[in-house]
């Protein structure tokens, strides 16, 4: 099984975000606290971090985007490293 990550609201106020840089690549094992990536909001530059195991199997939002709403998707995360080929155009 598969889930899309989301763009976190970091702050109450936060409706936009931009991705500065990734911490991780599609393949990557996730463990909760790994850092995903570094996404800037108005008010300050926050790690995102993980809070599920799992493996990042795609990237739909590239580094460097600005004004990411928040709840679009940002990434797919997989149980199983063997499915992360299946992700490749997703």
């Amino acid at each position: 099984s598969h889930m899309e990550l989301q763009m976190p609201a970091l702050s109450p106020t936060m409706t936009t975000g931009n991705i500065s840089t990734y911490k991780v690549k599609v393949g990557d094992k996730l463990s909760p606290g790994d850092l995903i990536c570094d996404i800037e909001s108005d008010k300050a530059t926050i790690g995102w971090e993980s809070q599920e195991d799992g493996y990042v199997a795609a990237i739909l939002v590239p580094e460097g985007s600005e004004g990411v709403p928040v709840g679009k998707p940002v990434l797919v995360v997989v149980d199983s490293a063997d499915d992360v080929p299946a992700f490749a155009n997703y």
